[in-house]
């Protein structure tokens, strides 16, 4: 699977609670290639009349001509402050430009301008931005030949034109071959950089598709378009009223129905109701759970998604590397992603289970109405909730805001009697995570021999607490949370080994054959080097005995560790001189790369194996895209994918059976 989540760019500036401060801007632009210059004149006006002069800057690439009715302060930090003598005053400034070869937007200004097409954010400060302002703007370019533009909000004519305050004005251009259609509730576009109908087709098909139903679900759609733009960059980003696309990214089979959604979903939540960053970033966790997360869901997958979630959660913030949700900004690496998407679409789904499927989706709604083009924070959300909902959701958004780590439950003593052919089960609930209990609402399932099942809720305020549960048949199978709707740290019996533990900070030892094939020596060492993220790797031979916990990584299929490590994980995986036989099926040796995940004991155990230097290479490349699974394999010459999977859970120890 790709490994890239969809982002809102939006969301690099922050909005804050007093963003009311709104510049008008109108815009004249002229694309000069040969010269790399971009020249702007800017009608700007300051929207507060009461003040007879303001501060606005202006990135020191550009040279303002002299203006009576402006007066420049200083120049500090790539950028020049100026003070503006009047509430409404003519810019006239103009720079040269040069590309970013690779863009890197989380650490960099990205800009694009060359022969290829333009691409301009608020990153690149092209336009002139005061504090805690947001924009509108008419804005009109002058091109090359055969060029057409895009910003967010309505074409008219030759003028794009956007009456809604923005955090960032974009300004896209390029010799795009653009596609168009009208829907319901906004035109679909699609703009690439060569003709391709059938391609442009989907998209704009996808577009109404979902333009359509979230739509229904959140309340009207905020922009008159949405706009599907083809880059040269392989990005996956998500602006006001369009999102940027690599020519790979968006040719891969899966994006329309996975990421695509999300930057859709993102023109709600991130790119209309923005963000109040002093609280934290809410906007990725709720775009991620109503699109990647009920995605998954409407395909009969929300519970394997959930427990997905919970793993990686516990993968990567452990080792001290947790932080509480409330100080999530954006995405930066696996930690931050876990706590801002995971834990935080873990919260909602969580939110919708206290108030009830009716509520949860009033609320949605009740906050896109109240807050678009606004900022709204957390407390912003909890009271929105609150509102809806006839709760008090004091205490359940403090604890999931502001502590780190999850709750973490064991069971304890249990009994069941049968008093007059009924069942009564008694049943006692342990906390075990460090710091207070959480107030839980747990899900208790039981099934019965018929096949039919019955959910009880359980309120848990205290680390242990017992319970009486009654039935009208006696239950064969009781279980606890079966179905992963609590956000906690999952036992490891009840999660199929991932390779995202190559990936997390735990302490790794690194087992290498004393006889490795030729060539393949460095080659090892090197994936040593890839997986031991800078820290000194603890190696040693086959022949050495393993430690008794912690992460083990076997290098190569002739590993002397691996037969024990094998009978003890009990998993449908063999591996002879010549083939790996997984789930009946067997791969040759040297036609195949593997990786694979297994959980012997308190061991967890990654095997890597390729025959060539090139292979082993195309594995390490290929592997962050592929964390959640339990093993992948790869043809050695192609690096195409012929199969992966994850191990099936047979038990739990939070499901008791009763005979």
């Amino acid at each position: 699977m790709f490994g890239w989540t969809g982002i809102s760019q939006a969301n690099t500036e922050q909005a804050n609670a007093n963003l009311t401060t709104v510049l008008q801007h109108q815009l004249q632009l002229k694309v000069d290639l040969a010269s790399k210059r971009l020249s702007v004149i800017d009608q700007l006006r300051f929207s507060t009349e009461a003040a007879e002069t303001w501060q606005f800057s202006l990135s020191e690439r550009f040279n303002l001509e002299p203006n009576a009715t402006i007066e420049l302060l200083k120049s500090e930090n790539g950028l020049k402050h100026y003070r503006a003598k009047q509430a409404e005053v003519r810019l006239s400034y103009s720079g040269q430009l040069n590309s970013t070869p690779d863009c890197a937007w989380l650490t960099q200004a990205c800009i694009q301008f060359d022969s290829k097409g333009v691409y301009l954010d608020a990153n690149s400060r092209w336009y002139p931005t005061a504090t805690n302002s947001l924009h509108t703007f008419e804005l009109t370019a002058e091109l090359p030949k055969d060029w057409v533009s895009l910003s967010q909000g309505e074409q008219v004519q030759t003028t794009w034109r956007e009456i809604q305050p923005q955090q960032t004005i974009y300004f896209l251009a390029g010799p795009f071959k653009v596609y168009s259609e009208a829907g319901k509730y906004a035109t679909a576009q699609v703009y690439l950089q060569t003709a391709d109908d059938a391609l442009a087709k989907q998209y704009l098909t996808a577009t109404h598709q979902y333009v359509e139903a979230y739509s229904k679900q959140l309340g009207a759609y905020p922009y008159r378009k949405f706009a599907t733009v083809e880059s040269c960059w392989e990005t996956g980003w998500g602006m006001p009223s369009f999102t940027l696309l690599g020519s790979k990214v968006m040719r891969l089979p899966f994006i329309l129905t996975s990421s695509f959604p999300h930057e859709i979903v993102h023109n709600w939540w991130g790119n209309s109701v923005y963000v109040d960053s002093s609280q934290g970033n809410w906007s990725e966790g709720l775009t991620a759970y109503l699109a990647d997360y009920q995605l998954s869901a409407g395909k009969g997958e929300g519970m394997k998604y959930r427990r997905d979630t919970l793993q990686k959660y516990a993968s990567f913030t452990s080792h001290f590397q947790d932080f509480p949700l409330r100080a999530f900004q954006t995405r930066h690496d696996q930690t931050t992603q876990a706590v801002g998407y995971g834990k935080s679409l873990m919260l909602f789904h969580m939110l919708k289970q206290q108030i009830g499927r009716d509520a949860f989706e009033q609320g949605l709604q009740r906050l896109y109405k109240d807050y678009a083009f606004k900022a709204a924070s957390f407390s912003d959300l909890q009271a929105v909730f609150s509102q809806v909902s006839g709760q008090d959701l004091q205490v359940f958004f403090k604890q999931w805001l502001e502590r780190t780590g999850a709750p973490q439950l064991v069971l304890g003593e249990h009994q069941l009697s049968t008093p007059d052919g009924k069942a009564q089960v008694s049943l006692a609930l342990q906390q075990i995570q460090a710091g207070e209990p959480y107030q839980l609402k747990i899900p208790v399932v039981a099934g019965f021999k018929d096949g039919s099942t019955q959910t009880q809720w359980l309120d848990m305020i205290r680390a242990q607490q017992k319970f009486e549960l009654s039935y009208a048949q006696k239950p064969v199978a009781l279980g606890v949370d079966p179905e992963f709707e609590l956000m906690r740290l999952p036992a490891a019996d009840e999660v199929p080994a991932a390779l995202n533990v190559l990936y997390n900070a735990e302490p790794k030892t690194f087992v290498i054959a004393r006889q490795v094939p030729a060539g393949m020596e460095l080659a090892w060492e090197d994936a040593i080097t890839a997986f031991s993220r800078g820290d000194k790797p603890k190696q040693q031979y086959d022949d050495a005995p393993l430690p008794e916990d912690g992460i083990v990584v076997l290098l190569g299929g002739d590993n002397k560790a691996l037969s024990d490590l094998l009978e003890r994980a009990k998993q449908p995986f063999k591996l002879s001189e010549t083939a790996y036989t997984l789930n009946s099926v067997n791969y040759t040796c040297g036609l195949h790369s593997l990786a694979l995940s297994l959980t012997a004991g308190k061991q967890q155990l990654v095997l890597l194996d390729a025959t060539t230097p090139e292979a082993l290479q195309q594995l390490i490349n290929k592997l962050p895209h592929y964390g959640k699974y339990s093993y992948v394999l790869f043809n050695s010459a192609t690096g195409e994918n012929v199969a992966k999977g994850q191990w099936e859970v047979t038990d739990s120890p939070l499901t008791l059976h009763f005979d």
